[in-house]
């Protein structure tokens, strides 16, 4: 019988295994289980608990699911401080995170990557808020954890349910709903100190305010946070010594803040039908950059320009659920809509693009260099060493419906299943591009405008060229349309055995359209006699890509029960990206083909679930294989033509692992909890760059990037009942994981400066509740040994510093915010 915890709208199960009958613990079995609340304040045995989740699309017990699953409750959200995706992906086994600054993310789960840098294939993780997928690529949406009932994760593929983008797994949030209990909610607020760094503050409120009695109910959530910053940005010249970032200097220069709220309104239309209509907003604003220059020390580094990083974003859903006596119908209609700007320092790129292609071509010439004979430089590549920096203005938009039927699963009987179709389309689009203040007055301005004189005849061109700040941009508008059907079935074969099979048809539409200049106003120059091309100015620097696909992808699972304690289970899943087309001047070049096709995982998973010690101990164990077959890559300056891109489906890659987790509530006081992830991913054959088959880009056996081998997480819970009124909880973790590479590039070289060191990272939490007046006091000190430590190592700037002898700007470093203290007061009204 599910009860509610003291804390807003969790639900939480506790109970000994049922006689009988033994209740399915998922493999990857939730941290949220493992380092579960000790138990409630009156004297009961000593179990492990048991947390609902709605991960399959139907209400479950979490260890009811037949497929891995993490979860965490509301009440691990708070204790172990969980204030960002990166602090739960921390925690969680399968999963990992590259991380530069907040927003700037990319995920991956059991392993499967190839890398950061493939920014325009789609995701292999999806990400959902409630019902509503909310999926990017490099900068996946991290909702706010307030009043977050759980965050779910599901490693391994998940196609059959959640679709594309859910590859190599799902992250799922799931938000408190209204209710009709009463006025209630909770005020909290936070101060924080950051050694060597700024103060934070973060403030919270939330209200339930039934509306209508047992009609009408309303809840309302608002949080403000401001993280003050630790890097410093210290004085240093430019590589080539012709100005100073004097104007820019600044201590604790990368502070961050965050402002949002949400709004649900919940009507019970009747006994059978019941609507939910959910509104969330946030905005953060970024400054400065959270990497640190080795060479000048721990959080450290040199900027010439302001970096920021602005985000806002909105989701409207509408959710209509209702009773058909066989089954339960849902139906949701969502948007989402996201708004990004950002700037980055870029001129360390820029300044050695400058001595490359013009001083150094020039010097190499006049020494007589017989490489360089026909030409002593390129003047279009030469800015003059002015300063210069990225601005990226980008958005996206997801209109989807999703419309369900599930079996009733109360009503007895051996067969369940649930059966659906989903909607969406989505569109991305952004304007990046070079900014350098006084570019018209450079060589590179006047090279591109002889340029545009002698092929004025070209309608793409105008001459002369409008003066300019924009050295180069880049416009992309992308859209896809998706289609699905899904279904999902189990049956109890006996008592012991059950089976069950899935199924998800995706028919898809693409449309890519991208645009290069160089500088604004100037189309992307070919070179003559290319495959294709003319030569010169024949194309104005544009290509579009389009075409449609259908993709049909199962699933399969069976279960045994050995005894009431223990059991086994076998699983097959699929999980798949779209394909797409190449735009016909990249397929002109016979080096990509015009349709790339969809790449799938296959995923193989056996294990065992048992319970031990009258149900005191939890080990779970699993062990599983997943071939990547086709995987999809991208493909930068076709034939040497710079801003030509294409995707072309490369080789295969696997990775086989293991998943051990184990939770011991030993006494009514203390809870243990360990868990531990080993895998190996790596590629399967050599790839080549397209029409060169000298440019290795992968070789067979090599690990893939952003992809650690090892992971693993302690946690142990004290709780001491019945202390002035309330309880004191003491709650230590630890996690640690393996080193990762940063690119393929690196892997290839043997270049160890790309390799992100192991770490571990530890919090430590002393909470104080009282039971009576709502009151309750947390200190919570996160890194509390204070360690360097970072998940991301850029190595891309080395060569640029090397080309002038600078030993600065090489393998810098993001590192995670140094110890902090934060002390928690809040305070709960109404319903306790």
């Amino acid at each position: 019988m599910a009860q509610d915890s003291h804390r807003l709208g969790e639900k939480i199960v506790r109970k000994p295994p049922k006689a009988g009958r033994f209740k399915l613990t998922p493999l990857a079995a939730a941290i949220g289980a493992i380092v579960s609340p000790v138990h409630s304040h009156a004297e009961e045995q000593a179990t492990i608990e048991e947390i609902i989740v709605t991960a399959t699309k139907r209400e479950s017990e979490l260890q009811d699911v037949a497929q891995s699953i993490s979860a965490f409750t509301e009440d691990d959200i708070a204790r172990m401080g969980m204030d960002s995706m990166e602090d739960y992906v921390r925690a969680l086994p399968s999963m990992y995170m590259q991380a530069t600054k907040p927003g700037r993310n990319q995920l991956v789960m059991r392993g499967i990557s190839t890398g950061s840098d493939q920014f325009r294939t789609d995701s292999q993780v999806a990400v959902y808020l409630d019902e509503q997928p909310m999926t990017s690529i490099s900068q996946q949406v991290g909702p706010s954890s307030v009043d977050m009932q759980r965050i779910e994760s599901l490693p391994g593929p998940q196609g059959t349910l959640f679709g594309s983008s859910s590859q190599t797994g799902t992250i799922r949030m799931i938000t408190n709903k209204p209710d009709f209990d009463g006025v209630y909610g909770e005020i909290e607020g936070s101060f924080a100190d950051t050694r060597g760094g700024d103060s934070s503050h973060e403030g919270a409120a939330v209200l339930n305010l039934p509306l209508v009695d047992e009609v009408l109910s309303m809840r309302l959530v608002g949080y403000t946070k401001s993280h003050g910053g630790y890097v410093d940005n210290v004085l240093g010249s430019s590589l080539a010594g012709n100005f100073d970032n004097a104007d820019v200097v600044e201590d604790n220069f990368n502070e961050w803040e965050l402002h949002g709220g949400r709004a649900a309104f919940k009507w019970h239309v009747s006994d059978r039908w019941q609507a939910l209509l959910a509104v969330v907003t946030e905005h953060s604003a970024s400054d400065g950059s959270w990497e640190s220059d080795p060479l000048l020390g721990d959080y450290k580094i040199t900027r010439f320009v302001d970096e920021f990083r602005d985000e806002d974003w909105y989701s409207a859903a509408v959710t209509l659920d209702g009773d058909l006596g066989f089954a339960d119908l849902s139906m949701t209609y969502a948007h989402f809509d996201r708004n990004i700007v950002y700037e980055l320092d870029r001129n360390t790129y820029s300044q050695s693009r400058d001595r490359n292609f013009y001083g150094l071509y020039a010097e190499l010439y006049n020494a007589g260099d017989p490489r360089y004979v026909n030409y002593d430089s390129f003047p279009l590549y030469y800015n003059n060493y002015l300063p210069a920096n990225i601005i990226n203005d980008q958005s996206q938009s997801r209109d989807s419906i999703e419309v369900r039927l599930t079996s009733k699963k109360d009503r007895g009987g051996r067969f369940h299943w649930v059966a659906g179709a989903y909607y969406e389309e989505v569109y991305d689009d952004w304007f990046y591009y070079t900014h350098v203040p006084g570019f018209s007055g450079t060589t590179a301005f006047s090279a591109a405008n002889a340029y545009a004189y002698y092929n004025a005849g070209n309608d793409a061109i105008e001459y002369p060229l409008a003066p300019t700040d924009i050295g180069y941009s880049n416009t992309l508008d992308r859209s896809v349309e998706q289609l699905a059907v899904f279904g999902e079935f189990d049956y109890d074969v006996t008592d012991k055995l059950n089976v069950s099979a899935g199924a998800r048809w995706a028919k898809f539409e693409r449309d890519e359209f991208e645009l290069f200049q160089f500088p604004q106003g100037l189309p992307g120059f070919v070179a003559a006699n290319s495959p294709g091309f003319a030569g010169g100015f024949e194309s104005d620097g544009s290509f579009n890509g389009k075409g449609d696909n259908s993709d049909l992808i199962y699933k399969l699972g069976a279960r045994y029960e050995i005894d009431d304690d223990r059991m086994v289970y076998a699983l097959f899943s699929q999980g798949f990206r779209l394909g797409g087309q190449n735009s016909p001047r990249a397929a002109a070049t016979g080096l990509v083909p015009q349709e790339y096709d969809p790449d799938f995982l296959d995923n193989y998973e056996i294990g065992l679930k048992s319970h031990w010690l009258d149900n005191t101990l939890q080990l779970n164990v699993s062990a599983f294989y997943m071939e990547w077959s086709d995987y999809q890559s991208e493909t930068f300056s076709i034939n040497g033509i710079w801003w030509l891109n294409g995707k072309v489906n490369a080789e295969n890659a696997e990775t086989k692992g293991l998943e051990v987790q184990a939770d011991w509530q030993a006494t009514d006081r203390l809870n243990v909890s360990a868990s531990l992830f080993l895998a190996d991913p790596e590629f399967s054959g050599d790839f080549y760059e397209p029409g060169d088959p000298t440019s290795l880009n992968v070789r067979d056996g090599m690990p893939m990037p952003g992809s650690p081998e090892e992971k693993a997480f302690l946690g142990v819970t004290y709780t001491i009942p019945d202390v002035a009124g309330g309880s004191f909880s003491i709650y230590y973790d630890i996690a640690y994981q393996s080193e990762t590479w940063n690119s393929t590039g690196s892997i290839l070289a043997d270049d160890r400066q790309g390799l992100a060191e192991a770490w571990d990272y530890s919090n430590l939490s002393l909470t104080y509740e009282h039971h009576e007046n709502g009151w309750s006091a947390q200190l919570f000190v996160e890194n509390l040994f204070d360690q360097q430590t970072y998940s991301w190592v850029d190595t891309y700037d080395n060569e640029n510093a090397d080309l002038f002898g600078d030993p600065r700007w090489h393998n810098l470093r993001s590192l995670d915010r140094p110890r902090t203290v934060w002390l928690t007061l809040k305070k709960a009204f109404g319903r306790r």
